[in-house]
Order: structure tokens, then sequence, then C-alpha cells
């Protein structure tokens, strides 16, 4: 009988803490989490963020880009510093260093550019409110990864409507199976706890292997 008591406990517990490497499917992808959450302990200096970026240009590689299609909402707390983890410069020159130089002056970073698979963007928003953000264009198996900057931010993501499942230490994430090119995908991120910083910073990370 004791032994039945000890072993319920042990799977109580086991049910209870998170495993973020075997929760993220992609492998990559959660590499570039826990990269993010580097860079979130070392405060986002200039020694990690060099590091970061000739990490992820090296040679063999994966091609990274911004999801800089989505709009800024209103949601979204603005001024100096905001951008915490200092992200999306971070991926500017990552994808500087992996591509040649843009042809045109109207050419932009989005998260369809053709043959790139990952990318990600730094976001923010305040407290009481929900940004929302609208993406198309991508096909296949979806996922997301949101990191907050406060590794115990009480951040809610959702994906078209459903909750992201919580890893702990500020990581959410959740897939999409069978997205088609035509769908939209709707990102939703709340800060409503009153206890809550003036704002979070916070960023997003996609998988998007561009095949159905």
């Amino acid at each position: 009988m004791k032994t039945k008591v000890i072993l319920c406990i042990i799977a109580i517990w086991l049910c209870h803490v998170p495993c973020q490497s075997q929760s993220i499917a992609d492998t990559y992808l959660s590499k570039l989490t826990e990269d993010v959450k580097t860079i979130r302990k070392k405060k986002a200096t200039k020694d990690i963020l060099n590091k970061t970026v000739l990490n992820w240009s090296a040679v063999g590689k994966p091609k990274i880009t911004l999801m800089d299609e989505i709009k800024r909402h209103d949601g979204e707390y603005r001024g100096k510093d905001v951008f915490k983890f200092k992200m999306n410069q971070l991926v500017y020159h990552v994808h500087d260093r992996q591509n040649a130089k843009m042809v045109s002056k109207g050419d932009y970073f989005n998260s369809n550019e053709k043959n790139v698979f990952y990318s990600m963007i730094e976001k923010t928003v305040k407290r009481g409110q929900t940004v929302t953000y609208k993406i198309t264009g991508h096909a296949g198996k979806q996922e997301f990864v949101f990191i907050a900057f406060n590794p115990k931010s009480q951040l809610a993501p959702t994906v078209n409507n459903v909750p992201a499942k919580p890893l702990g230490d500020g990581v959410w994430t959740i897939v999409l199976d069978k997205v088609k090119a035509s769908d939209t995908i709707t990102l939703s991120i709340s800060l409503d706890a009153k206890d809550a910083a003036q704002y979070e910073s916070f960023v997003i990370l996609n998988h998007n292997p561009q095949k159905p």
C-alpha cells in the first residue's frame, strides 16, 4: 500500500513538471528558444547579443527573418528602450549576414520569405491590454513560441482563440496542424493581471515549413 502511494505521488509530480525540450516539437525552434532565454538571463548585454548574431548566422545554420508584416497594435507600449531583448535589431543583423544586400528599397522583412522557415519579432503589451496580430501565407504545421522578458510574467497568449501551453519560466507554445496558405492565423497576447508591470516585452518565434 505504501509503495502504491509513493508511485502515485511521483506520477502526479511528473505531470506538473514542465519539460520544454519535449514540448517544443521542432528541434531548431527549441534551440532558438533556449538562446532567447539566455539573452534574457544575460540582460541582453552587447556581448551576448554579438555572440548570438555570430551563432545564428554561422555557415549551415537555418535562415531567420523578422515577422515584420504584422502591424503595430494600439495595445503596445511605446517609448525608448522598451524592447528589452533587443531582438529585432539582432535578427536584422543575422538576416544581413545570411543574405545578399536587398536589391530594392521596397524589399522588407516578412515571415513568408521563400525558403526561410524561421521568423521572430519582439513586441510589447500594456498592462490591462490585449494586442492582436494577423498572419497569412503560412503553410503546413505551424509552431509558435512566446517568451516574456519577465520569467514570472502573467502573459496570456492565444492562437486562433486557443490558449498556448505554458512551459514555465515565461515560455508558452502552441502547434497548428495542416495550415493552408489562404488561412489567417490570429495571434493575441493579453496582460490582464492587476499586479503586473506597466508593460511586458516578449518575443514571438515561429517555424513555418512553407509546405502543406
